[in-house]
């Protein structure tokens, strides 16, 4: 009896410290921080939605149903992110303190400790230099969901990254992990980086369609300086970038227009931010996130990204960073006004 009593002891356990297939569970502890909402996403299945995670006394337990394999983004209170790798039967376990955000480590699978390892061999590096590491671990891992993460952070989401070197690094994952529905799905990304638009281009006709089923396009702005920005409340940058832009339209009237397209999934964190930032120019969104039709046509891959056109409808400058690509145009444009 006592050694039944021992076994049932340790298989409750056992059940209670591991995972459960068909399921993923996070766990986190956080030195100051005893109470708070972190926001978890998944643009590969994970979550059909942004979920909330309560956090109490420093610590989560977070849990949902995966039967496969999921790659998550965790939003901390600032906005900023962090990527963990799930799969299904896994318990990952993330610690840190919330005062450095930048050292938390992830542990319990080896994709997650291997990131965690990259991040902080490289925290302090500067971008070009980020690269140069990024480029290295895939050319040894190509097999790896890491380098995948990698590609897409700092070559298929990058400006600054040639085309070469991302369809050469592309080319390298898609042999190594040929049945990646994620690497398929960014083949027309890939191939659409060549086409973005440059200084100089026409702007393409476009149409907005609002939630009252109005239609705006691009021609009802003939004649006019039009901004289009893409952005996302999730992405601290972009979403601060919107009080920017409604201090510029309220001390120049009439000399620039601004169009906003929302990456968000979700109605409520976008509407917040609009609501905080009084945005009353036209803001748009499909809650298709990446998938949406006018990202892949304009072959957006971060965000923030803009767009400015003059009042010819030539574009006057691109780009994802609007103080160094975007601001200095804008000062031309109304100076010429």
């Amino acid at each position: 009896m006592k050694r039944f009593i021992l076994y049932t002891f340790l298989a409750f356990t056992l059940l209670s410290c591991g995972g459960s297939e068909g399921r993923f569970r996070l766990k986190g502890e956080f030195e100051h921080l005893q109470q708070g909402e972190f926001y978890i996403y998944s643009d590969d299945g994970g979550t059909s939605r942004l979920d909330t995670i309560k956090v109490e006394r420093g610590s989560f337990d977070y849990e949902t149903a995966l039967d496969n394999t999921a790659t998550y983004y965790l939003l901390y209170p600032n906005l900023s992110e962090q990527v963990i790798f799930g799969a299904s039967g896994e318990v990952i376990t993330i610690k840190g303190d919330a005062r450095n955000l930048k050292s938390v480590e992830v542990k319990g699978s080896e994709p997650n400790e291997d990131l965690t390892a990259f991040r902080l061999a490289n925290k302090d590096k500067r971008k070009t230099d980020m690269q140069k590491a990024a480029a290295e671990f895939i050319r040894q891992h190509p097999s790896s969901p890491v380098s995948v993460f990698l590609f897409k952070e700092y070559f298929l989401s990058s400006d600054d990254a040639s085309q070469e070197e991302v369809k050469k690094h592309y080319r390298a994952l898609c042999k190594a992990q040929p049945d990646n529905l994620q690497l398929l799905q960014w083949k027309a990304d890939v191939e659409s980086r060549g086409r973005r638009l440059v200084k100089g281009s026409s702007l393409p006709k476009i149409e907005w369609v609002g939630e009252d089923g109005k239609s705006v396009t691009s021609e009802d702005y003939r004649g006019k300086n039009l901004l289009i920005n893409f952005w996302a409340s999730w992405d601290s940058e972009s979403s601060g970038l919107m009080f920017r832009l409604r201090r510029l339209l309220k001390e120049h009237p009439g000399k620039i227009h601004v169009v906003s397209i929302s990456l968000d999934v979700e109605a409520a964190p976008r509407k917040g931010i609009e609501r905080m930032d009084s945005v009353t120019w036209p803001s748009y969104c499909d809650y298709q996130a990446w998938n949406s039709p006018m990202v892949r046509q304009f072959a957006v891959s971060s965000v923030p990204y803009c767009i400015l056109a003059g009042s010819d409808g030539k574009v006057v400058a691109v780009g994802s960073s609007y103080e160094k690509d975007i601001q200095p145009e804008i000062q031309k444009l109304i100076d010429s006004k």
